[in-house]
Parts: C-alpha cells; sequence; structure tokens
C-alpha cells in the first residue's frame, strides 16, 4: 500500500514539475528576450518574429499531436517530447546563429506546448475522482513557476551571466523528467466512480461544449498576454506609478491560491467560471480607468485572483464533455489559447499605437467581457442537459 501512495505521488510530482518548468520557459524567456536580442543584434521587429515563432509553434503542437496522445499513449508522448525539449534546449545554448536559433526556439515551443496539455490530460486520466483538485494544484504550479523565472533570470542577467543559462536549466531538467516517466507506471491510481450507471469516461464527446471552452480560452488568455506585455508601460508612462513592476507580480502571485481553491471547489466549476469572468472583467475595467497608479498596482492582486480561477474551471468543465478523450480536449483548448495570446496581443499593441495606452488597456476589458457572456451560455447549457439526464432517470 505504501509503495503504491509512493508511485502515486512520484508521478503527481513529475507531472507537477513539467507545469512548474513550463511556466518557468514561460516568463523566463520573456525576460531574456532582450538580452538575447542584444546578444544577436537583432532590432524589436526580429525580436518580436522570435517571440510569435515559439506562439505559432504553440499552437500547432495541440492540433497535430492531441488526438495522437489518446491512441498511443501519454507516456510515450511526453517521454518523446521531454526529449525534443532537451535537444532543443542544447541547440540553443550551442547555436551561434539566428536562424539556429529561431528553429530550436521553435522545437522548444512545440515540446513545451505538447507537455502542457499531455501532462494535464494525463492527470486527469490518473485521478478520475481527484483530479479536479489535482488540476488546481498543477495549474498553480504553472503560475509559481512563471513568478519564480523573472527573479532567478533576473539575478543571473543583472549579474552579467549568459541568457543562456535559463535553457541550460531547462535542458537538464526534461533529461530528468524523460529519464522519470519511462521509469514510471501511468496506468490510473483510482478506481471512477459510477454515475447514473456510467462510468465519466465513458460519456459522450460533446464538440460545441468543447469548442464554447476553447472560446472561452480564446479571449482569456489573449487578454491576460495583453495584460502582462503591456501593464508595465501603461502604469509607468500613462499613470507615472512607482515601483511599477511589482504589478505583475501581484499578478500571477494571486493566481496560484485561486488555482489551488479552485480545484478543490471543483463541483462548483460552474459557478466559479461565471463568477472569476465577471469579477476579472469589472476589475480590469476599474483598472483601465484609473488615475492612481498606486491604485491600479494594488487592484492587479485581486485581478489575478480572479484571473487565476478560470483556467482550473475550464479544464475540469472540459471533463464533462472529453468523453475519454483528454487529450484531444485540452490540445483543442491550448491551440485556443495559443491564437488568443498571438492575436490579441498583437492587436492591443496595434491599438496603443492608434488611440493610447489607456484605450488600449480599457479595451482590453472591454474584450474581456465576452467571457461573461460565453461562461453563462456554459451554466446555462450544463443545466439543460441535467434536466435531460434526471429526466431519462
Amino acid at each position: 500500500m505504501k509503495t503504491q501512495k509512493r508511485n502515486r505521488d512520484f508521478l503527481c510530482w513529475i507531472l507537477f514539475l513539467a507545469i512548474f518548468m513550463n511556466g518557468f520557459e514561460a516568463a523566463g524567456y520573456q525576460t531574456s528576450l532582450g538580452n538575447i536580442g542584444k546578444g544577436y543584434a537583432l532590432n524589436e521587429a526580429a525580436m518580436g518574429m522570435l517571440a510569435s515563432v515559439q506562439l505559432l509553434a504553440g499552437l500547432i503542437a495541440p492540433l497535430v499531436f492531441g488526438p495522437l496522445a489518446d491512441r498511443l499513449g501519454k507516456k510515450k508522448l511526453l517521454a518523446v517530447f521531454f526529449a525534443v525539449e532537451a535537444a532543443a534546449a542544447a541547440g540553443l545554448v550551442l547555436c551561434t546563429g539566428y536562424r539556429v536559433f529561431a528553429l530550436a526556439i521553435f522545437l522548444m515551443g512545440l515540446s513545451v506546448s505538447t507537455i502542457q496539455y499531455v501532462a494535464i490530460a494525463a492527470l486527469a486520466d490518473l485521478f478520475p475522482v481527484s483530479g479536479s483538485r489535482k488540476i488546481g494544484w498543477i495549474t498553480g504550479f504553472y503560475s509559481l513557476g512563471a513568478v519564480a523565472a523573472p527573479l532567478v533570470c533576473g539575478s543571473y542577467l543583472d549579474g552579467g551571466f549568459s541568457w543562456k543559462i535559463l535553457f541550460v536549466i531547462l535542458g537538464g531538467t526534461a533529461a530528468i523528467e524523460m529519464s522519470a516517466a519511462l521509469a514510471t507506471d501511468f496506468s490510473p491510481r483510482e478506481a471512477a466512480r459510477e454515475t447514473g450507471g456510467k462510468q465519466p469516461s465513458a460519456a459522450n464527446w460533446v464538440l460545441s461544449g468543447i469548442l464554447l471552452l476553447c472560446a472561452v480560452m480564446f479571449v482569456y488568455v489573449g487578454f491576460e498576454n495583453g495584460f502582462a506585455f503591456f501593464i508595465y508601460p501603461y502604469l509607468t508612462d500613462v499613470l507615472k506609478a512607482d515601483h511599477a513592476y511589482i504589478a505583475l507580480s501581484l499578478f500571477w502571485l494571486a493566481m496560484i491560491p485561486a488555482r489551488i481553491l479552485c480545484g478543490y471547489l471543483g463541483r462548483w466549476n460552474r459557478q466559479i467560471l461565471a463568477a472569476a469572468s465577471c469579477g476579472a472583467a469589472v476589475l480590469s475595467l476599474i483598472v483601465g480607468m484609473m488615475e492612481n497608479g498606486t491604485a491600479a498596482i494594488v487592484l492587479c492582486l485581486p485581478l489575478g485572483f480572479f484571473c487565476g480561477a478560470i483556467y482550473p474551471a475550464v479544464l475540469t468543465r472540459s471533463l464533462d464533455f472529453a468523453g475519454g478523450k483528454t487529450a484531444t480536449a485540452t490540445g483543442m483548448i491550448t491551440a485556443a489559447t495559443g491564437l488568443g495570446g498571438a492575436a490579441v496581443t498583437a492587436l492591443t499593441g496595434a491599438a496603443s499605437q492608434e488611440f493610447g495606452l489607456k484605450q488600449a488597456v480599457i479595451g482590453l476589458a472591454g474584450f474581456l467581457t465576452a467571457d461573461v457572456f460565453l461562461s453563462l451560455l456554459l451554466f446555462f447549457r450544463q443545466n439543460r442537459k441535467d434536466e435531460k439526464e434526471a429526466c431519462r432517470r
């Protein structure tokens, strides 16, 4: 019994570490991009291309490899892409040319995106009873990695060390994760509960439900990326706030308890998704209309708390519609996040040049209100589904 518990805990920590390192990679790359540009003598347009290359890979990977993970097995795909990540990291450390770097960062984006959705899908399959709680924890670990990376990368970059240290860390960790995944059994750790004589994994695939969740994440991640890229210049250039860098740290820190709490309250995911979408939209609008920089920074804390609940609530809801195809479902959702992040960030940049940063931030808040309507559609759609099932019984 103790051996089974150790194996279960060990596998959990492998998956948690994988998602933590994904958050670390995303924030670490953002932190290091300026130094990478200096190293290759790139202008801002070229650096933007490097950022978009990784986003493009993150969009392609879920669509191509999501169904493959359900057919071949999540253990095999995780091991393969841990190896790809380690190889890409080695290429990024050793390369001396811009084009080789672009190819390697594309492979890095491909691998971390695949690891992201396959690890979450594997967690749901392995723990059909307590999966929602663990989804809350694993998404919290992503936020924790995103908080840690700027502190770690900033310290060694300020100390005059190379940006390549980031990829040494990522490559070494990926190699360890690959070995651990290959050595670990991925069979379910819990027996699924029966609901109305039907196992949850045997439920029907509901495409309309998955597409609604994709739309929610397209809007939310579009807002999140736009906010993360433009809140600092908004606070410093428009509101003239001191210590504006604190705002993003508060935003990410508040997501951690929100995501963990959302995991424990998974049975109320419909209500949480609706409340979080509404709270985030209202608070982001207030931040956009603020005239006091310090007050706007403080409001980033509750804004992060509301935003933090959206991702785990969506992932938990997806289990109702996935019909056992968890990797396909999470892959579609991950693709929507990549598309939203790339498209909305680009549009926000164009809007800030045309109308100013303040109007761009207000526009982001207005865009986020779409999630309020989408979450309500999901809420009432599920109510109708429950009523039909009750009638059948």
